[in-house]
């Protein structure tokens, strides 16, 4: 009777739980853990919920892939992997990752890569595209896509940035330096900066 009623308890708990949004096996076995439920009574539950589709992991991954793609910037990598920690067999994340095809990939990196473009106007064109390389990069997009994309963007540095900049480095190293060393040092740190500075 004991066992019943616990079992009873760590049920409707779980159900609870699972009404305000679908979880994952782990995500529910790591609650019932938390509120004290022993090992066999959480692995009942679990087989039971199971059973009758309160939890199935890959309709869980197919909508939170869904989710991802339509409402964030998220990449397919990214996706992966936050499912992984969700506790999600790979196997299954494979096998609904495939929804997230190329074609929506390179929809995506371009608006992304677009947007980095339009906001950050005070960057040399060579950084730029090492950030938008990187932002994407670490939302989790194709390496491949995102190299094929960027390889080809048309950013052409801005010619009062360039001489801004110009203007303050040699500012800084005039300080320092003088003549033909000044001039060499200024094309230095100007191409560290990513300009592609020609002394005409």
């Amino acid at each position: 009777m004991l066992d019943e009623n616990k079992k009873y308890l760590a049920y409707n708990l779980a159900l609870k739980h699972l009404s305000s949004k679908m979880r994952t096996i782990k995500e529910i076995r790591e609650y019932l853990n938390k509120n004290m439920f022993d090992k066999d009574t959480i692995e009942e539950v679990i087989e039971l919920l199971v059973k009758e589709k309160y939890l199935d992991d890959s309709i869980y991954s197919k909508a939170f892939i869904n989710d991802k793609i339509l409402l964030s910037n998220d990449g397919p990598n990214k996706i992966r992997n936050k499912l992984i920690e969700l506790g999600v067999d790979k196997d299954i994340i494979e096998d609904n990752i495939v929804i997230f095809t190329d074609d929506i990939q390179k929809e995506k990196i371009k608006k992304i890569a677009d947007k980095q473009v339009a906001i950050n106007r005070n960057k040399s064109a060579y950084t730029l595209k090492s950030k938008i390389n990187d932002y994407l990069y670490n939302l989790g997009y194709s390496k491949i896509l995102i190299t094929e994309y960027v390889s080809k963007l048309s950013i052409k540095d801005d010619e009062d940035l360039v001489k801004k900049e110009y203007d303050k480095v040699y500012k800084k190293l005039s300080k320092k330096y003088s003549g033909s060393e000044l001039e060499y040092k200024v094309k230095q740190k100007m191409y560290s900066l990513g300009f592609n500075y020609h002394d005409e």
